[in-house]
């Protein structure tokens, strides 16, 4: 898997993937940036969102439960000395389906937690991670 990030000026620069999608960067006005992308480690709880979303997603598939919708807000805290490594980070899942069962999905979540999500299993050597769950019902149509 390779990247290239490219400098476009001060702060700024564009991200762009072996798969071609690009990503703006930038950094605060403190640091000389115009605030027009997302900071780099904003981008490294995104990608643990995502990377679990996608498993939680996957499995309760497999499971034949019929989600609607999937939102995951994650936390996260940084050390305050340097480098400013995550330490703490916390996943709140809110599934929404039609008559969802809690242990599937509380299983989707702790499989992609401690076996699949690989961008877990890398910050969990700097970072505690936790996560909770809630489960709504999608309101019936007419």
């Amino acid at each position: 898997m390779k990247a290239r990030i490219k400098w476009l000026e001060s702060a700024c620069l564009v991200g762009e993937s072996e798969s071609g999608h690009c990503v703006v960067l930038d950094g605060s006005p403190e640091i000389g940036g115009r605030n027009i992308g997302v900071r780099p480690m904003e981008l490294i709880l995104i990608g643990l969102g995502g990377c679990t979303a996608m498993d939680v997603l996957s499995i309760l598939k497999k499971q034949r439960q019929q989600v609607t919708d999937c939102v995951i807000e994650v936390d996260g805290q940084r050390s305050d000395g340097q480098p400013k490594v995550f330490n703490q980070i916390h996943l709140h899942f809110i599934v929404t389906g039609h008559q969802l069962k809690e242990q599937q999905v509380k299983r989707a979540i702790d499989l992609s937690a401690e076996k699949y999500c690989s961008v877990s299993a890398m910050l969990e050597k700097t970072a505690t991670i936790t996560h909770d769950y809630e489960i709504r019902e999608e309101a019936a149509t007419m």
